[in-house]
């Protein structure tokens, strides 16, 4: 049973821009009511803009029953510098999803978007292992996704990006710590691809174009999204028209949501 809101409550907080369709309150709300943490600890939607996210993180600092928060769009790769403290992974990909604030007012940063989104492929049955992978994206989910896929054994990873230098810095450091895989930023036109990954904000608003032209989306056998909401993207739903298998944005954050409460201090 849940326990009522006191001057005990331990904070977390969603920072986000936008934030009026966000899933984490619920799902991360329902788990610690699950657990019977709730009431002990109580997470809330945070509204930042990317102007606002300098003074946000310096508070946070003076908040002391403030636990830690999760960090999406568009602030990942902005707050790595303005936090404390970086895992081994944030330093290696160059981006924060979740933050702890320890006892003595440090923040400290991981980013757990990969792993999230590969234990979401396995646990819907899909294959990481060995496959061929085309990933949309080189901001912070996506380079957690690229590095998290490669730690899995994908076989070869295109990274594409409308900045294509962002592509090409984000290849080179996935062929340095990977030098086994075979990466590239132009997809090969005799290519086909197991999964394709949509890890862009592209899909979040109706008339977004999509992050893949249709011949891509042809020659790869899953589509997966990044975007939680709308579940069913543009992208999504013109790859099902097309009889393709789809695995929508949800699973990821499911797969990382215990991960996080772990990491913010939840008990």
């Amino acid at each position: 049973m849940s326990s009522p809101i006191t001057g005990n409550t331990r904070i977390l907080a969603l920072i986000a821009d936008p934030i009026v369709k966000a899933r984490t309150p619920g799902m991360a709300n329902a788990l610690l009511e699950q657990r019977q943490l709730l009431g002990k600890f109580v997470l809330l939607p945070m509204h930042v803009s990317a102007q606002g996210i300098i003074p946000v993180v310096d508070a946070l600092r003076q908040i002391k029953n403030f636990s830690g928060a999760v960090v999406s769009m568009p602030h990942k790769s902005a707050i790595v510098e303005l936090i404390d403290e970086l895992t081994l992974e944030a330093r290696l990909v160059g981006a924060v999803n979740v933050i702890r604030r320890n006892a003595d007012g440090r923040l400290v940063g991981t980013i757990l978007d990969g792993e999230g989104f590969v234990t979401g492929l396995l646990s819907a049955g899909h294959r990481v292992s060995a496959a061929g992978c085309l990933l949309a994206g080189a901001g912070g989910a996506a380079s957690a996704i690229a590095f998290a896929l490669a730690k899995h054994g994908c076989a070869s990873l295109c990274i594409t990006n409308r900045t294509h230098a962002r592509a090409e810095a984000l290849a080179s450091r996935i062929q340095l710590a990977f030098p086994h895989i075979s990466i590239s930023t132009e997809p090969d036109p005799s290519q086909n691809f197991d999964i394709a990954i949509n890890a862009t904000p592209l899909g979040m608003q109706p008339n977004d174009e999509l992050p893949f032209s249709s011949a891509l989306i042809d020659r790869s056998t899953l589509l997966a999204e990044c975007v939680i909401a709308p579940e069913m993207t543009p992208l999504l739903e013109f790859a099902a028209s097309k009889g393709k298998l789809v695995h929508t944005g949800v699973p990821m954050l499911a797969g990382q949501m215990r991960l996080m409460l772990d990491f913010m201090g939840v008990e």
